[in-house]
């Protein structure tokens, strides 16, 4: 594990916060994502949705709408503060649980979610921490749960953050999901980022 490291990319963002630099809000919403809730009120309507890594909640908002309950965690203290703001904004507020914490250190039940979303984190988690990040999610997913996952792509400009193929994905994630969708931003992008997209599915054998 490298958690010293991690902090320090914790604390770039917290930084960024507070400065009122957020360039992936300039990233809309992708197909994809629409995709993912209607799979979602399928299997499992009215969801209980881990977004984590929320940010300013923009997507715990949207899945709200969408008739789910949602509990977001974001490390940053001045994200969860808009975050909560926005959610009291769209009258949402009383739908939506969020709190400042650690995507390596889950405060939740076990099996308590239907659903995470992870759009923009994981290629923030050191590879050295990936294990500790997929325990901890694995924790509080139930089987079967469903998982939305967003991620740079190697078309996305090299800086902080990890880069991925799509094959880097099924070997990372298929020991625990299988893939139900996969696409990407168009390319090229105006978008400040290039991102590949999943629905995932908690595989049964995957503990």
């Amino acid at each position: 594990m490298d958690l010293e490291r991690q902090k320090q990319i914790k604390e770039h963002f917290e930084g960024m916060y507070q400065a009122g630099e957020k360039p992936w809000v300039k990233h809309g919403a992708e197909p994809a994502l629409d995709d993912f809730f209607r799979v979602l009120s399928q299997k499992y309507p009215k969801a209980k949705i881990l977004d984590i890594g929320c940010g300013d909640g923009w997507i715990s908002i949207r899945a709200v709408k969408e008739g789910n309950v949602v509990w977001g965690i974001d490390s940053s203290e001045t994200a969860i503060e808009e975050a909560k703001e926005a959610a009291k904004a769209a009258g949402v507020a009383n739908t939506i649980h969020f709190q400042v914490g650690d995507a390596l250190n889950l405060p939740y039940e076990k099996e308590f979610f239907e659903a995470a979303i992870d759009r923009g984190l994981f290629h923030h988690i050191l590879p050295a921490n990936r294990t500790l990040y997929f325990q901890n999610i694995l924790k509080v997913l139930k089987p079967k749960s469903l998982v939305y996952l967003s991620v740079f792509s190697t078309k996305n400009p090299e800086g902080i953050g990890e880069r991925f193929t799509p094959e880097l994905i099924k070997e990372l994630f298929g020991q625990y999901f299988r893939i139900l969708s996969a696409s990407q931003d168009p390319y090229p992008t105006l978008a400040p980022a290039h991102l590949l997209h999943f629905i995932l599915e908690r595989t049964q054998n995957s503990k």
